[in-house]
C-alpha cells in the first residue's frame, strides 16, 4: 500500500502556510498559559465566563467523582445513563423550556447525529453559509438535499424555502448558529423562526457560543424569545467543561435515543464532567458575570477603534480582525507570541480563502490592562507587516 500522497499533501500545506501542529500548553483555559518555559497572555480560549477553573466548578467535579467514580461504565443504553445525567438533563429542560433533552460527548457528534438521523433523501436541508463544519459535514455526508443561504440574509433564506426542491420535499430543516464562531455575530433568530413557520419548516439552532451568556445564561434563543424545534449547545465554551446537549420535543429526543448511532454507540459523559457542568450552568446565570464580560467587550472595541483596528462588528466575546492573507496572519501571530501574547491565526479551510484572521476571544478573567497590552502590540504588528509584502506569494 502506497501513501506517498499523504506526504505530498502535507508539503503543500506547509507551502501554503496552512500546516497545523499541536502545541502542548498548560493553562489553555486560563488568563495566562505556558508553553515550554515561556508564559503568555491568553486571548484564544473559549472559556468566556472564566468558569473552567472556578473553585466551585472544580468542587462539583470532585464531589461527583467521590460519589459516582471517574467513568460512567458504558454507553447510555447500557449502564451509562446515570441519575446524575438525568439531573443535568432536567436542569437543561427547565432552562430551555423544552420537553426533552439528551447529552452528547461533543457538539460535533450532536450535530452530525441529529442531521443524519432525522433527515432522508426526500427531505430538504437549508443552512447558513457560515455554519460550523460539523453541520456542513453532516449535510454533505448524508443523502438529504442541502442548500446554503447567504449569511444572515433573510431574502436568500426565503428564496431557498420557496424553491421547487423545498416545496417538493417531505420535510424541511433550516439550521443556523446562534452566535457564529468565526465572525462573532449573531443570527436574526426571531426573523428566521418566523420564516420557518411561514414555510412549515423546522428550525435547528446551534448555540455553542451563545449558551451560558445570552438570555441570562439560557442562550440566544431565550434572548430572541423563540423556541426552536431543535436546540444544540456545547458545554466546552462559556460553561467551561466539555460535551453537549440536544433539546427538543420529547418525541424527537425519543426518536434520537432509538436511532442516533452517534449517541447509541458512544460512552456517556463521565460523572466528573456532569458534576462540573451542573455547577457551572448555575454559576453562568449570575448577572455579575455577564455584566463584566459586556464591560470588557465594550472597552476592547472602544480601544481598538481608537487605534484604527478594523475589528469585525460583534457584540460577543469573539472579536475577529480580518487579515486576509494566511502568510501575514501567521506573521502577526508570531510577532505577538514574541511579546508574550497567545493569539491564534485562523486560516482556510476553517474560514474562506482570503479571509484569514486573528480570532480574539475575551474572558471575564481578563483585565483592562491585558486588553491594552494586546491592542498596542497588535496595532504595531499590523502596521509593521504591510499587506503588500504578502500578496501573490
Amino acid at each position: 500500500m502506497n501513501f506517498e500522497r499523504l506526504g505530498q499533501q502535507l508539503n503543500q500545506q506547509r507551502t501554503n502556510d496552512l500546516y497545523r501542529v499541536r502545541t502542548a500548553v498548560n493553562g489553555g483555559n486560563q488568563r495566562q498559559l505556558t508553553s515550554g518555559e515561556k508564559s503568555f497572555l491568553n486571548f484564544s480560549s473559549n472559556d468566556y465566563l472564566g468558569l473552567a477553573c472556578d473553585e466551585q466548578v472544580k468542587l462539583g467535579a470532585i464531589d461527583a467523582v467521590n460519589k459516582y467514580g471517574a467513568g460512567c461504565g458504558g454507553s447510555p443504553l447500557v449502564t451509562g445513563h446515570s441519575r446524575l445525567a438525568k439531573y443535568l438533563e432536567d436542569l437543561i429542560k427547565d432552562l430551555t423550556g423544552q420537553s426533552g433533552v439528551m447529552l452528547y460527548t461533543s457538539g460535533f457528534a450532536a450535530n452530525s447525529g441529529v442531521i443524519s438521523s432525522l433527515l432522508t433523501k426526500d427531505d430538504y436541508l437549508v443552512q447558513d453559509k457560515l455554519n460550523h463544519a460539523s453541520l456542513m459535514n453532516a449535510g454533505s455526508d448524508s443523502a438529504v438535499k442541502m442548500q446554503r443561504f447567504a449569511h444572515n440574509d433573510m431574502a436568500s433564506l426565503a428564496k431557498q424555502l420557496q424553491s421547487k426542491t423545498s416545496i417538493n420535499a417531505s420535510d424541511r430543516l433550516v439550521v443556523t448558529e446562534g452566535v457564529f464562531s468565526m465572525d462573532g455575530d449573531g443570527a436574526p433568530l426571531a426573523e428566521i423562526s418566523q420564516l420557518c413557520r411561514n414555510h412549515h419548516a423546522w428550525l435547528m439552532v446551534d448555540d455553542a457560543h451563545g449558551f451560558g451568556i445570552n438570555g441570562g445564561g439560557a442562550g440566544s434563543c431565550a434572548q430572541a424569545n423563540i423556541t426552536p424545534d431543535i436546540l444544540m449547545a456545547t458545554f466546552g465554551k462559556a460553561i467551561g467543561t466539555s460535551g453537549a446537549f440536544v433539546a427538543a420535543d420529547k418525541e424527537v429526543i425519543d426518536y434520537l435515543v432509538n436511532f442516533c448511532r452517534h449517541y447509541i454507540y458512544s460512552t456517556s459523559l463521565s460523572p466528573m464532567i456532569i458534576g462540573a457542568t451542573m455547577t457551572s450552568i448555575e454559576l453562568a446565570q449570575q448577572p455579575c458575570r455577564h455584566q463584566k464580560l459586556a464591560e470588557l467587550i465594550g472597552y476592547f472595541r472602544d480601544r481598538a477603534s481608537q487605534l484604527g483596528l478594523a475589528i469585525m462588528p460583534s457584540s460577543s466575546a469573539i472579536q475577529p480582525l480580518i487579515i486576509g492573507d494566511s502568510h501575514r496572519a501567521i506573521a502577526i501571530a508570531n510577532r505577538l507570541k514574541e511579546q508574550g501574547i497567545w493569539l491564534t491565526a485562523i486560516r482556510p479551510p476553517t474560514v474562506a480563502v482570503g479571509s484569514a484572521r486573528l480570532r480574539i476571544t475575551l474572558s471575564t478573567n481578563h483585565q483592562e490592562s491585558d486588553i491594552d497590552r494586546l491592542l498596542t502590540a497588535l496595532a504595531e504588528a499590523v502596521n509593521d507587516t504591510q499587506s503588500s509584502d504578502y500578496n501573490d506569494r
